[in-house]
């Protein structure tokens, strides 16, 4: 069975730690180490908590904190795995996760990155959503117009595929992952598994913080801005840019500048989705909330959320 290596990374959560290693070390693929990186947290949990488990779980700590993409390096260059799998502390997988995904990066020499459908959890465990379909195939070109991987949680990645440069660049305050794709799949193709295999915590529910949301996507892009450019990818890239940036206006309940988002969207490119979002930000609150709320439940329902053995199985095995 093929090595592979788990890089945990952890910083001042020692209230999910331990529910990470159990979903790493419960998985049905067998010939696995878990690296734990605790970046420079204030208090020393990950050792203790390492501590409990085999020698198959190990512990690396950052004397101070240096950020998320310097502990995931970190745990590249500690492990020793054919294959590499990230797992944020608060995100859970399904036992079968990671057996299915090597078997896929097995069976094509050409695949450097494996992933899967992912569904999103609250604090609670409760489910927000899960995606209704999976990227897979040669993905060079539309990984500039916007990051259609998501979190490395949900992915597995072949060591020789992994970008000769430092794979995640720590001069990214954030959307490092988005970099880090779009280096990796300028050579290898990826492989999508259909199964529901990767839960997501996202702690406040689905609203992200939109100023973020507009300079830390920005930033990514102007790192690429050349070949973007040169592949005719402006348009489409912006477009996407001011969508994401609009809509999460929109969930934070600020629904000017949202509109002001989606109107440059719409001016890159127009389409019928974004003027339908943006007469969203003319209605009442109650009218986006129930949008909203039922475009959720119709989704979980058409997409196998809630019904899922699965996710009612790992959400009852999740220790928090």
């Amino acid at each position: 069975m093929p090595s592979l290596s788990v890089v945990i990374p952890t910083y001042n959560r020692p209230e999910f730690l331990d529910g990470a290693i159990k979903s790493a070390i419960h998985q049905t693929h067998d010939n696995l180490e878990i690296v734990v990186v605790d970046d420079g947290s204030e208090n020393a949990y990950a050792n203790e908590i390492v501590a409990q488990y085999p020698e198959q779980v190990r512990c690396i700590v950052h004397e101070e904190n240096r950020g998320l993409s310097a502990a995931r390096n970190t745990g590249i260059e500690q492990s020793d795995g054919e294959y590499i799998a990230f797992l944020d502390d608060d995100d859970r997988w399904h036992e079968g996760k990671l057996a299915k995904q090597v078997s896929a990066l097995e069976a094509d020499s050409g695949v450097g990155l494996a992933t899967c459908r992912l569904a999103s959890i609250d604090g609670d465990g409760n489910l927000l959503r899960c995606d209704g379909t999976v990227v897979d195939g040669d993905l060079s070109d539309v990984i500039y117009t916007r990051n259609v991987i998501g979190t490395p949680s949900r992915v597995v990645v072949r060591r020789d595929a992994l970008p000769s440069e430092r794979p995640f660049d720590e001069t990214l305050p954030t959307k490092q992952d988005w970099d880090f794709y779009i280096r990796l799949f300028q050579e290898w193709r990826v492989v999508g598994a259909e199964e529901i295999l990767c839960f997501r915590t996202r702690h406040g529910g689905m609203a992200s913080d939109p100023e973020d949301a507009k300079e830390d996507n920005i930033r990514v892009i102007e790192k690429h801005r050349e070949e973007i450019e040169r592949r005719g990818l402006w348009s489409e890239t912006m477009a996407n840019y001011y969508e994401k940036v609009g809509v999460t206006y929109l969930l934070d309940g600020q629904p000017a500048p949202a509109r002001r988002f989606l109107r440059r969207s719409i001016s890159y490119e127009s389409s019928v989705t974004r003027f339908a979002m943006m007469g969203l930000g003319f209605v009442p609150a109650f009218v986006f909330e129930y949008v909203l709320s039922f475009k959720r439940r119709y989704e979980r329902t058409t997409r196998g959320c809630e019904s899922s053995v699965e996710w009612k199985r790992v959400h009852g095995l999740e220790i928090k």
